[in-house]
Formats: C-alpha cells, structure tokens, sequence
C-alpha cells in the first residue's frame, strides 16, 4: 500500500531502495535451494554502510540478506522484470 516499512535496524534509514541502486542479487545457497536472498545496493551512503560477514561479490555498495521465505520463482522473476543488475558468479 506504499507505507512505510520503518527504520532499517542496521544501517539506518528508510527500507527503500530504488531498484536502479541494485548492483547484484541473488539467492544463498542457491536458486535450487535458496535459505537466504541477497542483494547489493549503492543507494545507502558509503558512511552508513555496514561490513557483512558473507562476501558473494565484490562490488560496491551495502550488502542485504533476508530469509528467503517467499514465492522465490516470482521475487527473482520480480528481480529481472525490474532490470535489476545480476552478476554471474
């Protein structure tokens, strides 16, 4: 409905990116058998960024990760339909 999701406990801020700021995306362990979604983002200002104990890549920008306890065929089809960058690893 467009309201706010609040304060992002982490890094602060509102839980809203722009899916232009996505810088990669992608589901750990993997797609096959995804527990956790993960994605990158340049959005967040680089002196509120946090350091993440899992590296998936080593691109710029504040990492996410989320359970992934969702419909994972549609949010990774929701991921290309909003031409959110991937990197093939």
């Amino acid at each position: 409905d467009g309201s706010s999701m609040g304060e992002n406990v982490v890094v602060g801020g509102e839980n809203k990116w722009a899916y232009s700021s996505f810088k990669n995306w992608d589901f750990l362990p993997s797609s096959g058998f995804p527990i956790l979604v993960y994605f990158r983002e340049d959005q967040t200002p680089a002196e509120n960024r946090e350091e993440v104990p899992i590296v998936v890549d080593t691109l710029e920008g504040q990492v996410h990760f989320f359970p992934a306890i969702t419909n994972v065929k549609q949010l990774k089809q929701g991921f290309i339909d909003h031409d959110c960058a991937h990197v093939d690893n």
